[in-house]
């Protein structure tokens, strides 16, 4: 299997996308499909975007890692946020990391970006938190595959939103492998806050402990290293 493989990347319980190829001269499709609607209504939501605070707010240095996230077709419904409403949640190097928004209190998108791959997981979150604090989990999801042969090099990235911010997540059993917990803070004008997390482990011949968990340093929030879908 020497020919490139392209990857499903699959929402859990929000949208699927398709990881693409960036080609500015025939922009690629990202499959969508909305949830059902929910009772939502009934709850009042912030109606303005989350703006990132900190380390998280796109800075000059983030100039060519936007230009090459949003080189390609955003999902369907969704669009290309203005740079002030973009959180950075990490730098891998000046053009490849992970970033996320809330265009409203409901609304959100995580985009992976990798060596002239993108893609993105965008949706809404459920009307019930998966536990207290937790409002979405994303199971992880392939970097690009290129061969058979670099399988041992594929890692998992996972994608998490909790309530509230700024203090520090990370691991309090950690499994073999598992990379650091990577966040970034984003405030909504009403003043609530949340946190967008991603954390990585390998994908090949890796078994997670079933016991391992991601905390805030509080430990008031608290979520299994491999998170289970909504």
């Amino acid at each position: 299997m020497s020919a490139a493989v392209t990857l499903l990347v699959t929402s859990a319980g929000c949208i699927s996308g398709t990881e693409q190829p960036r080609d500015s001269s025939k922009p690629a499709a990202v499959k969508s499909s909305a949830t059902t609607p929910s009772a939502a209504a009934q709850r009042s939501y912030d109606k303005m975007p989350a703006r990132p605070l900190g380390e998280a707010a796109v800075s000059a240095r983030d100039h060519a890692f936007l230009r090459e996230a949003f080189a390609i077709r955003m999902p369907a419904g969704h669009k290309v946020p203005p740079a002030d409403e973009v959180a950075v949640i990490r730098r891998l190097d000046a053009k490849n990391g992970e970033l996320a928004w809330m265009s409203d209190g409901r609304t959100f998108c995580y985009g992976k970006i990798r060596k002239g791959y993108s893609s993105y997981t965008c949706g809404r979150l459920p009307e019930e938190a998966p536990a207290p604090g937790l409002l979405l989990t994303v199971l992880g999801e392939h970097d690009r595959v290129t061969s058979e042969e670099n399988l041992d090099e594929v890692r998992n990235v996972s994608f998490v939103i909790v309530e509230g911010g700024p203090e520090r997540f990370d691991h309090v059993r950690r499994s073999k492998g598992m990379g650091p917990v990577h966040q970034a803070v984003a405030r909504f004008p009403s003043g609530r806050m949340v946190t967008f997390l991603t954390f990585d482990h390998p994908g090949h011949g890796w078994e997670l402990d079933p016991k391992a968990e991601i905390c805030r340093s509080d430990r008031r929030i608290c979520f299994p290293s491999e998170p289970v879908p909504n």
